[in-house]
């Protein structure tokens, strides 16, 4: 495989992290995927329409007033026994003795994320799976698949902690990294450390969290210009050449900036840099982003050879996760910059769907003329993005309150297609209440 194929994205023939447009915690035994969880911090069920700030500092956001933590729950269940599976559900005995003696350890306390092949797992599905469970309260499941983590990390000895993107079942890894999928495994290492290590004294999710941060900042965030890049290595992907907006964790680099404190200031400067840029993209087109950006902020193919990348010049199957990381982000630490772009891209998607996000399409265009029609049905993910732009003000309360329950009557999409449902569960987990800090 060619180095530049080396990251997760939305690739219609299902070859990346993304596919296409198609507490009693610890009593759950991550090896049997039928466990239910509940979350332990579920929001604020007694006022679900109005505004929740989930930190002192954090800005106002507003809970759909069909507030329904029970569905959103039982979604995640759903979404876990699709695509958990662990090293003992996998994995006989006898067989064992195929797999590496130094990770076996590891691996028989671990578990995965099926990707689209689903003898495979991408790091981005891990990144997922390990933030839905640490949000969920369900720790069983999570330790396993922070186990799966350590066991595939790029290399460890070198001190390169970031994991590699694409794993055959528990058995052998592909090296570059995803980095998206791996601010995302970092910032769920937060959260664990600040719901059941700190709490405890127990500083391991945080150690795991900085080695992944210095990772993260030394190999995938260029020095010039403070962004994340798309990977460690390959092709333009490591240069500063070209940008995925939709990787940019805010909350990531907000939380690694409170932890990771012999980078602290590297991470302010990355945090900053990161809502300039994405104010300057947005200020350029209609209201949304393009999938794909160089360092001007102008749509560029990313040159791997993704319809995504193709259609670069388009808010797509990337873009769709902008809108959770930035109300996220708003939600807990506040900031008027990201509230601004919410609110330009809610009077977006508002007032192109007319009100009903039944009139969502899959993908729109970045600049120019907008279509309307043509281009198909709006799958969960682009619904979820939507909608979740709604929770920025109250005027929208009708809106947020019919997409929700669009979103919560929308079934698991069945079959092996693992993007779609994955960015349906997040956006429930926040409209629902259980992404609360």
């Amino acid at each position: 495989m060619k180095k530049l194929f080396i990251f997760s994205c939305a690739v219609a023939l299902s070859m990346w992290g993304c596919s296409s447009d198609d507490t009693t915690p610890s009593a759950v035994d991550p090896t049997d995927s039928s466990n239910s969880a509940t979350p332990d911090n579920p929001g604020n069920p007694d006022n679900p329409g109005e505004g929740g700030s989930a930190s002192p500092q954090g800005g106002t956001i507003f809970y759909p007033s069909n507030k329904n933590v029970d569905g959103a729950n039982a979604f995640y269940n759903g979404w876990m026994t699709n695509f958990y599976v662990s090293f003992s559900e996998e994995v006989a005995p006898a067989d064992e003795i195929y797999y590496s003696d130094s990770k076996l350890p590891l691996l028989r306390q671990s578990a995965r994320i099926k990707f689209d092949q689903p003898s495979y797992t991408v790091s981005e599905g891990i990144g997922y799976g390990m933030l839905v469970a640490a949000f969920q309260g369900d720790k069983a499941r999570y330790d396993a698949l922070m186990n799966y983590y350590l066991a595939f990390r790029y290399s460890p000895d070198a001190g390169d902690y970031y994991m590699m993107w694409k794993i055959t079942g528990f058995k052998t890894g592909l090296g570059s990294s995803a980095t998206d999928a791996d601010l995302d495994i970092a910032a769920s290492l937060l959260v664990a450390h600040e719901k059941w290590g700190a709490p405890n004294g127990d500083n391991t999710y945080l150690q795991h969290a900085i080695e992944e941060g210095s990772s993260i900042m030394g190999k995938e965030v260029n020095a010039t210009t403070h962004l994340a890049v798309p990977a460690n290595d390959g092709a333009i992907l490591s240069t500063g050449a070209v940008y995925n907006i939709s990787y940019f964790s805010l909350v990531a680099f907000k939380l690694l900036s409170i932890y990771d404190t012999d980078r602290s200031a590297q991470w302010n400067q990355t945090l900053e840099a990161s809502i300039e840029y994405m104010k300057k993209v947005q200020d350029a087109g209609n209201g949304l982003w393009p999938d794909w950006s160089d360092v001007d902020g102008n749509p560029k193919d990313p040159e791997n050879g993704s319809s995504t990348g193709k259609l670069c010049d388009h808010w797509g199957l990337e873009g769709v996760r902008i809108p959770w990381r930035l109300v996220w982000y708003y939600a807990w630490f506040g900031d008027d910059r990201v509230k601004a772009m919410i609110q330009k891209a809610a009077e977006f998607a508002v007032g192109i769907t007319g009100g009903d996000i039944n009139m969502t399409l899959n993908r729109y265009k970045y600049q120019g003329e907008v279509q309307t029609s043509g281009v198909g049905g709006g799958s969960a993910a682009y619904k979820g993005a939507f909608c979740a732009l709604g929770m920025i003000d109250s005027k929208y309360a009708d809106f947020l309150a019919s997409c929700n329950d669009n979103l919560l009557n929308t079934p698991l999409a069945s079959g092996t297609n693992y993007f779609a449902p994955s960015i349906q569960l997040l956006y429930l987990q926040l409209l629902n209440g259980n992404m609360s800090r």
